[in-house]
Order: C-alpha cells, then structure tokens, then sequence
C-alpha cells in the first residue's frame, strides 16, 4: 500500500521511461508502429500526381472516404482486438500500394480507386494505432510517451517524400518500401499486448508488475440490495 502511494505521489521524468524495460518496450514498438504507419500515409498524400490524371479529384475522395473510414475503424474496435485490427489495416494498406505497381498508367481510373481505397485504410490504421497506444501507456506519463512516438511519426513523414527520389533507380521502388513498410508494422503489432477489456494501466508499477494494463475487467454486479433495518 505505501509503495503504491508512494508511486502515485512522485512525479516521473523523461529517464523513467528508459529505466523501466516493460515501458520502453513498449514505446520503442509503438515509436516503430508509428513511423512505419505514417511513412506509406504521407508517401501517398504528397504523390497524387504519380496516381491519377487528375490529382483534384483524388485529394476530394480521399477526404470524403475519412469520415466513414473512422467509422469502420471505430466499429471494428470495438467488436474485435486492438493488434488483429491493427494488422487487417496494414496488411490491406500494404497489399494496396503493392497493387498500385502492377496497374498501368493507361488505366487512371483503376489507379485512382486503389489510391482512394489506400488513404481510406491508411486512416482508419491511424484511428487504431492512436487508440492501442492510449491503452497501452500509463497515464501518469501518457503525454511525454506520446511526443516521443510522435516525433518518430513526423520522422517518418520527413522520410516519405525523400524515398521518391528512388525512382531515379526503379520506378516501383518507393511504392514496394511503402507497401512492406506497412505489412512489417502490422506484424510488429503482435508483439505488443492486447489492450481490448483491459484495465488502463495507471502508473510506472502497473506496467512493471503486470498489474492493470494485464489483467481483464471484472464484471461486478452493480445492482442495489435493499434491505429492511
């Protein structure tokens, strides 16, 4: 109980992170996720005009298909795990930008399906990475763990429109990188634990000890007993 306490009332630094192994474990994983989500996304966003006759209408239906992208997301959240969801998307993704190599550029209509269909499941990999990594940190350093994994993900959309320039050596080249990119971070995901009816972890100790990021949600009956005094 005083350990417990005594948990609560310090306040974690920036060390804490590499100085307990389940928790960089997890950040690492999650750095990793990210960077290898957010390549293939901005990889596509900034090369529209590699895709489609008409760069205008793909950058419409790429944000018509956000909304019901989430939604899909969202709903398949919360009927099936965070890491199978997860690796649906990704594999999807990636299977998708390595499709768009084999279309011709003499079938635009054919390649601005697959470009649109790729943004929609890249948003919807986004949605799922975001809600697995909120489950998977505590919330006493939630917001620190989440800069880290966020500057890995801006590294990632730097590095995705410098990979272009491999073109210059094999046309299909950026867009196979994008597509395993995404197939590795959806295996990767298996190595992380399943967060769904899970209870949040709280402090550094419940990751440490496997206590509540590890141990499912009890149902209580919550019903009220009245009783004659």
């Amino acid at each position: 109980m005083k350990e417990e306490l005594k948990a609560t009332q310090t306040k974690p630094t920036l060390c804490d992170l590499f100085h307990t192994p389940n928790l960089c474990k997890r950040i690492c994983l999650l750095s990793l996720v990210r960077f290898a989500t957010i390549l293939p996304t901005f990889g596509l966003i900034l090369h529209l005009q590699h895709l489609g006759s008409n760069v205008f209408l793909v950058q419409v239906l790429l944000g018509v298909v956000n909304l019901p992208a989430n939604c899909v997301s969202l709903w398949a959240l919360k009927h099936r795990g965070r890491r199978i969801n997860i690796f649906f998307f990704m594999s999807m993704m990636g299977i998708t930008f390595l499709a768009i190599i084999f279309v011709p550029s003499e079938m635009p209509t054919v390649r601005m399906i697959l470009t649109t269909l790729g943004g929609g499941i890249c948003f919807a990999s986004i949605t799922c990475c975001l809600t697995q990594a909120n489950e998977l940190l505590p919330t006493i350093i939630r917001a620190t763990a989440f800069g880290i994994i966020g500057v890995c993900g801006s590294l990632g959309a730097a590095v995705a429109p410098l990979l272009m320039t491999l073109e210059t050596y094999a046309e299909p080249l950026p867009w196979i990188i994008y597509g395993a990119s995404c197939i590795f971070a959806g295996l990767v995901v298996f190595l992380l634990p399943e967060t769904r009816n899970h209870q949040l972890p709280d402090s550094l100790q419940d990751i440490e000890n496997g206590g509540k990021g590890s141990r499912k949600t009890e149902q209580e009956d919550t019903s009220i007993k009245v009783t004659h005094f």
